[in-house]
């Protein structure tokens, strides 16, 4: 065991404060809402070392699962509202669903069968990810975690824990990739 003494002490001060002042002051850093601010952030480290990450995009938007070519169907909500892209997605959804359905009807379809989050880590793993990014909410407010939140806004049964899958799809993921 060290035994304490002065010198231990002057050499051990100046570096123990020159931490503690760099801790400081990146807590205190404020970026402001622009884009020069925003882009002032350093990139954490482990991000350009880890190379290569896996994006998942999935929601309830994947019951009715179609735009129109070359669009993404995540925003089949907000394209059925506005009636956009010639009236495509609001054409289809009357012609498929009918005029009574509406988007968080789709939440007892959303029944997310095949999920097996184990599989999804072991691929993950076998293609080299180091990490992934899960899209949890959209702007439909329907989330893929038990949310009272989202069944404030948009009634009880809009999580998958309440109605679909009948479970916690971000938790489950969670624990599989960890």
């Amino acid at each position: 065991m060290a035994r304490f003494s002065p010198f231990n002490l002057r050499c051990t001060l100046p570096v123990l404060a020159a931490a503690l002042l760099s801790v400081a002051s990146v807590a205190q850093t404020r970026y402001q809402p622009n884009w020069e601010s925003i882009d002032s952030r350093p990139t954490p480290q482990w991000f350009p070392d880890a190379k290569f990450g896996i994006f998942v995009c999935w929601g309830l938007y994947s019951v009715p699962a179609w735009s129109p070519k070359g669009q993404y169907s995540e925003w089949y909500l907000y394209w059925l509202k506005q009636k956009s892209h010639d009236g495509k997605v609001f054409d289809f959804h009357q012609n498929k669903y009918g005029s009574d359905v509406e988007f968080k009807d789709f939440a007892p379809l959303f029944k997310a069968e095949l999920w097996n989050p184990d599989e999804w880590a072991d691929l993950f793993q076998k293609a080299g990810a180091r990490y992934i990014v899960f899209t949890t909410k959209h702007h439909s407010g329907y989330t893929l975690w038990p949310s009272r939140e989202a069944e404030q806004t948009w009634g009880e049964n809009y999580n998958p824990v309440k109605v679909g899958p009948k479970r916690d799809l971000v938790g489950d993921l969670t624990t599989a990739v960890r």
